[in-house]
């Protein structure tokens, strides 16, 4: 039996799926099996995936397609090895991923997830260096220390819900048992990434992490969080503040991060050609208890007052043109600022 399965979920990718496969299978640490879960509704990707020829893939069709969240868990169930990592059909590995995540967990049963830091590129495979170290700073992992953790509820919590640290769904190795003892509820799918992570920090589990940036995540021009991952997101976060009630300024930390998501979302739907007034004025309104300072009065008067919300949409959009103007990738850009991992449908 192999060490680690490396589980493709996909949907529609063949034009990116083979260099995600081909990292995959170019790993220095080669004791590993591909496990690819294919969603699509052709036979397009099965065809490519069929045609690379190594014995180490796994291939299978779901016949009608389980949705992104169905996708993943399917894989999970089918793996037979004790660690797990995800590889997204439109991310790439760097050589020595595995190298370094999973020999570790192989000597410790304890750790539960070894995550890395990694390279943000745009949808031509290029690097984003800036939004990559603003993304680093933001988690926090450009200053948390190698190896393992221990910690209690309050710092946990702080780790995977306050500073996102851990992305589970595209830089990160698993042990499959601990996965497998994990109730995924209807309505934090897509989410099953946060969701995981909130899980093995309550249940305890070792975290280990690895300061290097092994992994490489895409980010698509023009994807904007949908109506559905919002909703997750909401059920994520209510479900977490709910859970552990009493932890003094952990709760206000992540309160305050779920506001910034919202207030994220609420002006992102002032984007021409996505504008929702209603929809981004109930985001606004939700987030605004938890906002502080100047931020707090906008979306406060913006929820209520039309002319105040076409006033800051006017002053983002100009904003934007101008940062456009000097920065052709900035679409990537304002796509990334807030990282939501999403598995392929």
């Amino acid at each position: 039996m192999a060490a680690v399965t490396v589980m493709v979920p996909t949907f529609e990718r063949e034009d990116l799926i083979s260099d995600a496969i081909n990292s995959a299978l170019a790993q220095s640490f080669d004791d590993l099996v591909v496990l690819v879960g294919d969603n699509s509704h052709t036979d397009a990707t099965e065809n490519l995936v069929r045609a690379i020829g190594d014995r180490r893939i796994r291939y299978h069709r779901n016949r009608p397609g389980l949705g992104a969240q169905g996708n993943w868990l399917d894989l999970v169930a089918r793996a037979e090895t004790p660690l797990v990592a995800s590889l997204h059909d439109d991310d790439v590995w760097h050589p020595d991923f595995l190298a370094h995540t999973v020999p570790p967990m192989l000597a410790d049963p304890s750790i539960g997830m070894t995550f890395t830091d990694f390279w943000l590129i745009d949808s031509a495979g290029e690097r984003l260096d800036e939004l990559t170290e603003r993304e680093s700073a933001r988690t926090r992992r450009n200053a948390l220390p190698d190896g393992t953790y221990r910690y209690d509820l309050a710092q946990g919590l702080r780790l995977v819900a306050v500073w996102n640290a851990p992305q589970p769904a595209y830089a990160a190795v698993l042990r499959r048992e601990m996965i497998m003892g994990v109730d995924f509820p209807a309505d934090t799918d897509p989410l099953y990434d946060i969701w995981l992570s909130y899980q093995m920090v309550k249940r305890g589990a070792g975290l280990r992490y690895v300061p290097q940036r092994l992994t490489n995540y895409r980010v698509h021009p023009g994807a904007v969080t949908s109506g559905g991952i919002a909703r997750a997101e909401d059920a994520v976060f209510r479900r977490i503040l709910d859970e552990n009630p009493g932890l003094g300024p952990v709760s206000d930390e992540i309160g305050a991060y779920w506001a910034d998501l919202r207030w994220a979302r609420g002006t992102r739907l002032m984007t021409p050609g996505l504008q929702r007034r209603s929809d981004s004025q109930a985001e606004l309104r939700g987030a605004a208890p938890a906002l502080h300072g100047t931020k707090r009065a906008m979306a406060w008067t913006a929820a209520r007052l039309s002319p105040v919300w076409y006033g800051l949409q006017m002053s983002r959009s100009v904003k934007h043109k101008l940062i456009d103007t000097h920065d052709p990738r900035h679409s990537d850009r304002r796509a990334g600022t807030q990282i939501t991992a999403v598995g392929s449908r």
